[in-house]
């Protein structure tokens, strides 16, 4: 029934009919209390409680590119009045491409709020004097199937009346097949309608129904080049991503397809007031149909599918951001992660962790996907081949090699805490580890030392090796509390004694062809990214070194920055930060407030007493270990440099501290509270670090890391003072072929029964616990991946991490020779990033949780990619 001009809906006065259809009538209206216009669309029938719901919740959502949704009632809709005219082609490329950004701002601010269009076609899309204006979203009406098993819903489709006139040609292959529509069926859309902006034609084309049916599912769209000569090759292939059958291969979000867009160069992406011309005045509506709006299916991937190839001489640096895949995280860390540029430029390798398992990733620039590479959990460390066909990476125990074009990884031979890889053009690999640095063939074998740590001058490592030009390479030197020794040095394959110290610095370097014609180092300077033109035939820096990128992230424990360069003047990098702060929070994840300021904490320990934290920090020179105070969180020195001291542990009365000192890296302890000597506890030439002090005070436990097995874990009669049980023997608890660390003493009175440990003898870590002091009934505690284990209260609880961060909570029952674990259940998502160490405490009440917090879960933050990354150098700025 039509409304008289004058009469009421609610409070809003009708002024005008605007139109009508088959689902209702549309009017133009008046708010009288805010005095505004507004169109009203009124249904034939009464809304459902489930669509007025989320009718309600879309009204909440503001965008400038989306026609606001004001208000609902029992059979009608308030929407902003807008007056603009539909989007029609064909328009010039330059200016589809610009209100191509537009809609695409639009659909990824609604997709991230949950909100799918699934009706997204040129009528529904206005231009206006400010720019676009999407009308329906999130309100679209769902499509009954039209594309049965048997094709019997097909046929009822094309026979009922106007059931999908207007629709059809826009619609993805996965809606005609009647399932369910996601952010990809809008991408679909997308690209129909990007299509037809520039060629004024549509994408797909039929005499009948079916027939244009069976066009979207079977065939592809004219080439656009062959409709519009003028179409850029690299336009063409995004709207060819858009329109691919499987959602699959599309682009996963609006995010990417805009950020290929802007790579593809066609035209500029920014949002500018769009002026209409003298386009006829039309009233519209963001009108609604009458189903719910589907909910968002995430699908994560890269910022970006297409990668323009851009010359060398073009000045512009361009920078976009690469998202993890599949919702994920990237990883990287303490002999974890990495992200590595095929030489050629043309593909990224990376570590990231989704769905609970972390491993290797690799993205062609120019592609639509990530794919993750088989059988590479745990890898650490890419490096490709000079052939850009093949990567090397490390494992916790080996060197390994896989090809990316297909098949599973081949070992090369067994590593024990292997720091970056490189690979020459003679078909070895030269590899970084404590010892010092090693080659080996790349078909397998024994490797050879290359260089060897010198202790004598306080040098700790040889790491993160590249290759240059002419049989040399880089890598960089460990010597904390040693400036005058660490740093980045190079040397030649045929004379590796002869090494030339070329900067000072906290993490490695980087060789980079910049594409301009000269080679330059890039390296840290404080936080930020710094270049200086390098010549390596010669080994001379020149000039002075230009800032590139500030902040990025450097692992200072490991002294890794993480950034991959390649030819072309191509660049990738993180800017995580790694800075935590001190957050407690109750079993639901609920923050209950911080500890002290901000900083580079690594591993920390809140004392048995609740009220002080012990930390190992990170500063200029070295890193020292604070104590925390619990209610009033301040930091006070417990170590000074030059020495660095790391992972601290409480003795049970919380009266004592024990820690790794460098260069030794043997266990020592000290009094708490008091200044005093320190005591060295152990005596070995291998790398030691405390992980439990039992809860009677008799056994300390901790793992040593050898050349040869990996990590073990011993334990050592203790006594509370310093009498003579301080000297006593320690002794091997868990020695095998794997990496067994993070041990932790059971916490029943009496003295401990158990201990609770990590372990990669699965290929992956998981959580395990076994009879102490005689090890006589292992059980595997966690699934799916497991570490840092902890005990809870009586020891009738485990806590551990999953790969992907969650914190995991199993019941045990323990007797004297077994233990019956309950499944695990998530408690809540630790706000940290993978540094290599563990990133939560417990009281022993095991009720709340102090976390290293990282700001806005710093590992799933995206990676920054540039392109012509010298012209950023004010040499070369424009």
């Amino acid at each position: 029934m039509l409304l008289n001009n004058g009469a009421r809906l609610g409070p809003y006065e009708i002024i005008a009919p605007l139109g009508a259809g088959g689902m209702g009538e549309v009017y133009l209206a008046r708010d009288p209390r805010l005095g505004r216009e507004v169109a009203i669309k009124v249904s034939a029938a009464q809304f459902t409680e489930r669509f007025e719901r989320e009718a309600r919740a879309i009204a909440q959502f503001n965008h400038p590119h989306i026609c606001q949704l004001y208000d609902i009632g029992p059979d009608y809709l308030v929407m902003e009045y807008v007056e603009g005219t539909a989007l029609k082609g064909p328009l010039p490329v330059g200016k589809a491409v610009e209100y191509a950004g537009q809609i695409l701002d639009a659909l990824d601010a609604a997709h991230q709020k949950g909100m799918t269009h699934r009706d997204l076609k040129p009528p529904n899309i206005l231009v206006t004097k400010q720019g676009i204006k999407l009308l329906d979203f999130g309100l679209a009406k769902q499509q009954a199937a039209l594309l049965g098993e048997n094709g019997a819903a097909l046929t009822q489709a094309l026979t009922s009346e106007g059931q999908i006139a207007g629709t059809l040609h826009y619609m993805a292959p996965e809606q005609l097949q009647g399932k369910e529509a996601d952010a990809r069926s809008d991408i679909f859309a997308f690209g129909c309608v990007l299509y037809e902006s520039v060629s004024g034609t549509r994408a797909f084309q039929g005499e009948s129904s079916a027939s244009l049916i069976g066009a979207i599912l079977h065939t592809e769209s004219a080439p656009l080049s062959s409709v519009q000569p003028l179409t850029p090759p690299a336009l063409e292939r995004v709207v060819r991503t858009c329109l691919a059958k499987n959602p699959d291969h599309r682009f996963q979000t609006a995010r990417e397809v805009k950020l290929a867009l802007e790579w593809s160069g066609s035209a500029p992406m920014e949002t500018p007031a769009v002026a209409a011309g003298k386009a006829r005045r039309w009233p519209w509506v963001a009108a609604a149909a009458l189903a719910t709006a589907a909910a968002l299916v995430t699908a994560g991937g890269w910022a970006f599918s297409y990668v323009r190839q851009i010359p060398a001489v073009d000045p512009r640096a361009t920078r976009l951001s690469l998202n993890p895949p599949g919702g994920g995280q990237f990883v990287f860390g303490n002999g974890v992660g990495g992200i590595a540029l095929s030489p050629d430029g043309r593909t990224a390798a990376f570590v990231a962790s989704t769905n609970g398992t972390a491993g290797l990733w690799v993205r062609d620039l120019d592609g639509s996907s990530a794919r993750m590479l088989p059988e590479t959990e745990g890898a650490a460390y890419p490096a490709w081949s000079p052939d850009n066909r093949s990567i090397a990476f490390l494992t916790k125990s080996k060197l390994q090699r896989v090809a990316i074009a297909g098949g599973v990884p081949q070992q090369v031979c067994l590593v024990t805490n292997g720091r970056g890889a490189a690979w020459t053009n003679d078909h070895r690999i030269v590899f970084g580890s404590l010892a010092g640095l090693a080659v080996v063939s790349d078909m397998g074998g024994a490797p050879s030392s290359l260089t060897t740590v010198d202790k004598a001058k306080g040098e700790l490592s040889h790491r993160w090796p590249q290759m240059l030009p002419g049989g040399r390479f880089l890598y960089w030197v460990q010597a904390q509390g040693k400036p005058e020794i660490q740093g980045v040095y190079a040397a030649s394959l045929a004379r590796p004694g002869e090494a030339r110290r070329l900067v000072s610095t906290n993490a490695n370097a980087l060789y980079a062809p910049g594409g301009d014609g000269k080679a330059y180092l890039l390296w840290l300077r404080g936080g930020a990214l710094v270049a200086q033109e390098f010549d390596p035939a010669t080994l001379t820096l020149a000039g002075e070194p230009d800032q590139v990128a500030d902040p990025v992230t450097n692992v200072r424990l490991t002294g890794q920055m993480n950034v991959a360069a390649s030819a072309g003047g191509r660049l990738l990098y993180s800017d995580f930060n790694t800075r935590g702060q001190f957050t407690r929070f109750d079993r639901t994840g609920t923050a209950l407030g911080v500890i002290g300021e901000p900083g580079e904490y690594g591993v920390f320990r809140l004392s048995p007493d609740g009220r002080r934290v012990a930390a190992a920090r990170d500063r200029p020179g070295g890193t020292d270990i604070c104590q925390l105070e619990v209610q009033r969180g301040l930091a006070t020195p417990f170590t000074f440099p030059p020495e660095s001291f790391l992972y601290p542990v409480w003795s049970p009365d919380s009266r004592t501290i024990l820690f790794t000192s460098t260069p030794t890296r043997n266990l020592f302890r000290r009094n708490a509270g008091e200044a005093g000597a320190e005591l060295r506890l152990t005596q070995s030439p291998n790398a030691q670090y405390a992980s439990d002090w039992s809860r009677e005070g008799g056994w300390l436990l901790y793992w040593e890391i050898t050349s040869s097995a990996g990590r073990d874990l011993w334990v050592r009669p203790m006594a509370q003072d310093e009498g003579p049980a301080a000297h006593a023997e320690p002794r091997l608890y868990l020695g095998t072929a794997h990496s067994e660390s993070w041990g932790r003493f059971s916490p029943e009175p009496g003295g401990p029964g158990w201990v609770a440990y990590q372990s990669d003898e699965s290929g992956a870590y998981e959580v395990y616990v076994d009879t102490f002091p005689q090890r006589r009934a292992k059980t595997r505690i966690s699934t799916g991946g497991g570490t840092y284990p902890q005990w809870g209260a009586g020891g009738r609880e485990l806590f551990y991490v999953t790969p992907d961060f969650w914190l995991m909570v199993v019941d045990v029952k323990l007797t004297a020779d077994s233990a019956r674990p309950s499944a695990p259940r998530e408690l809540f998502r630790l706000p940290a990033v993978d540094i290599g160490y563990s990133p939560y405490d417990t009281p022993r009440d095991g009720q709340t949780f102090l976390v290293r917090a990282t700001p806005e879960h710093g590992a799933s933050q995206p990676l920054t990619v540039v392109l012509n990354w010298p012209a950023l150098m004010k040499d070369t700025r424009r």
